[in-house]
């Protein structure tokens, strides 16, 4: 019987937003930039299973290496939502090469600063800064110093000099249940997955906990150098969504797949997962 190959690695991850002019402005000063424009069609929603979609103008952000990292759809009245206070995804991991250059950018530009640049509890070889985004996303800017094992990351020194903002290459998801999303990640066939206990300060920070409590956490390692960070977070300050519906803000992530798989999928309370082939994206 021949092992399919592991999907991976992440593309972009896609946020429904009130106003993509203000949410795009605001990234550029991170370095990012619109590369493509358009609207939703009738059949990409229908594809999504998601019709409400269709017609809301969207563009995609990338970096200056080029890799897409966000598609902004613009859905009117949609509201901001703090991904700190509900499960689904969590925060957007970006590989980027000076992570401490970011940190005056991103404040002057409105970002609020969750967590300064610092090495984390994990390993000194990584050093990030956690920032919160203009629709409630939280966003870790990470400098991969060093490699990680037994993670396979990319490394910030590969970066060119002239780019400092990189690529989206972990996706970090709050569940009520570690086991249950990593049974929905297997038929994906992950490379490998890893089950510990860490840290997570910007959690402890927003929901009263003591800075040194550790969380259930799990990695699944996708080709690619790419992961998701699945963080088990049970907390009464903590909604669950209603299941079956898009949430608003930070709303699904796109992976390239090789095999068929549903195009649009909700693979834990309010976190949903684009699969696209191999190429694409």
């Amino acid at each position: 019987m021949t092992t399919p190959a592991a999907a991976g690695p992440l593309t972009e991850a896609t946020l429904l937003v009130s106003d993509a002019a203000t949410v795009a402005r605001a990234y550029s000063a991170l370095g990012l930039s619109v590369v493509a424009r358009g609207h939703i069609t009738p059949a990409q929603a229908q594809a999504w299973g998601q019709p409400q979609l269709a017609g809301c103008a969207s563009c995609q952000l990338a970096g200056a290496s080029g890799a897409r990292l966000l598609r902004l759809i613009e859905v009117p009245g949609v509201a901001p939502r703090p991904t700190r206070f509900a499960h689904g995804w969590l925060a957007l991991e970006i590989l980027v090469r000076d992570v401490d250059a970011l940190w005056a950018p991103a404040q002057a530009a409105g970002f609020e600063i969750l967590g300064p640049p610092a090495d984390l509890d994990i390993s000194p070889h990584i050093r990030a800064m956690q920032v919160l985004g203009p629709v409630g996303e939280m966003l870790y800017l990470t400098q991969v110093k060093a490699p990680v094992p037994p993670f396979e990351l990319p490394l910030s020194s590969d970066i060119t000099p002239q780019h400092n903002v990189d690529r989206l290459f972990i996706a970090v998801l709050s569940t009520p249940s570690r086991a249950q999303t990593l049974a929905r990640c297997a038929p994906l066939a992950p490379l490998s997955s890893l089950q510990f206990e860490t840290r997570v300060t910007v959690l402890n920070r927003a929901l009263g906990r003591p800075l040194e409590q550790r969380w259930p956490l799990a990695t699944v390692q996708w080709a690619g150098q790419s992961l998701f960070e699945i963080d088990e977070v049970n907390d009464a300050k903590v909604n669950t969504p209603q299941q079956g519906v898009l949430p608003e803000g930070l709303a699904w992530i796109t992976l390239q797949a090789p095999m068929a798989q549903p195009l649009l999928q909700e693979i834990s309370p309010g976190a949903w997962l684009e699969t696209v082939g191999v190429g694409a994206g």
